[in-house]
């Protein structure tokens, strides 16, 4: 059971006025997990407060598109959370073990992988932001390469690998050269980009009826959106995230809202189910919203049910 004062607010009735003030109409409040469902328009929007590792409460089969970015393993800030789900991963990191600590971190995610393959539908997407970290571990600085132990991963547990996206994210700070700086030859390659893993479940989507086939041609893009989006590299800069809260902004990892924007409209048509089960400052439902989409959030933390106001 969570406990109110997590999420800033004193009981349901003053969660529902503060939301429903921003803009949003919560439809309904579970008392006990807090789980909320925002009315909006004509599209539905459920997020649910628990660990997406057991994702029992959403039926197989019945998801369209997962939109997504986990935990970065061996990212320092996302330590703690990591070894929540598994206290000898701080023992592992602690000890120095680092491709120890980096392998079990991947197994607490693996979990949710293998929920993501069940919930989704036949020929439906996959997309999983993710970046490689770098960090040096007693001296010694090394790369730990999430985008392919992922990858690696879901291939086996049955997903299809389609070409993926590179996102480049340059950084302008003065201090990003890494290493030795002007010296060879301990100087480093500058890590300024991320991975957008496209998957997919089974064969290719088919449209079986009218309705869907209508709901399809109202979802098309226009000609410079097609170049655009479906480039293998995206040019553009991580957003600044304008939250009030200071202990939401510390974290947050979230990623911009038009990297969202582009994968739903370019992966599902009006009325689908898009998925997001780290939903972080709830980017993922902001764009469903925007899309015409309806959306399911998972997230451990109260962290969405500040941000979604804020970011409005």
């Amino acid at each position: 059971m969570r406990d109110p004062g997590l999420l800033g607010y004193g009981n349901p009735a003053a969660l529902q006025k503060e939301t429903r003030e921003s803009g949003f109409f919560i439809k309904n409040i579970d008392n006990i997990f807090y789980n909320i469902t925002l009315s909006f328009m004509e599209s539905i929007h459920k997020i649910y407060y628990q660990n997406s590792n057991n994702l029992s409460n959403i039926e197989s089969n019945s998801v369209d598109l997962i939109v997504t970015s986990p935990p970065y393993p061996m990212i320092e800030m996302w330590d703690n959370i990591f070894s929540i789900q598994n206290s000898s991963i701080k023992d592992a990191l602690n000890n120095h073990h680092e491709q120890q600590a980096f392998e079990k971190m991947h197994q607490e995610l693996d979990k949710t992988w293998n929920e993501l393959f069940r919930v989704l539908k036949d020929g439906a997407f996959a997309c999983i932001n993710i970046g490689d970290a770098t960090r040096t571990i007693n001296k010694k600085f090394q790369l730990f390469s999430n985008h392919s132990r992922i990858l690696t991963y879901c291939l086996k547990s049955g997903f299809t690998s389609l070409p993926l996206i590179l996102w480049r994210k340059q950084t302008n700070a003065p201090n990003k050269f890494m290493g030795s700086g002007m010296l060879p030859a301990n100087a480093y390659v500058t890590l300024e980009h991320e991975y957008i893993l496209i998957l997919r479940k089974g064969s290719n989507r088919i449209f079986k009826n009218d309705d869907e086939k209508k709901l399809r041609k109202e979802s098309s893009f226009f000609w410079e959106e097609r170049n655009n989006w479906f480039s293998d590299v995206w040019h553009f800069k991580g957003t600044k995230q304008r939250l009030n809260n200071k202990n939401t902004r510390k974290r947050s990892g979230a990623f911009p809202f038009e990297l969202a924007y582009r994968l739903i409209n370019m992966f599902s048509i009006k009325g689908d189910i898009i998925l997001d089960p780290f939903l972080g400052t709830g980017t993922t439902t902001l764009a469903s919203i925007t899309s015409g989409r309806n959306s399911i959030g998972i997230e451990i933390n109260d962290i969405a049910l500040v941000a979604i106001p804020e970011a409005k």
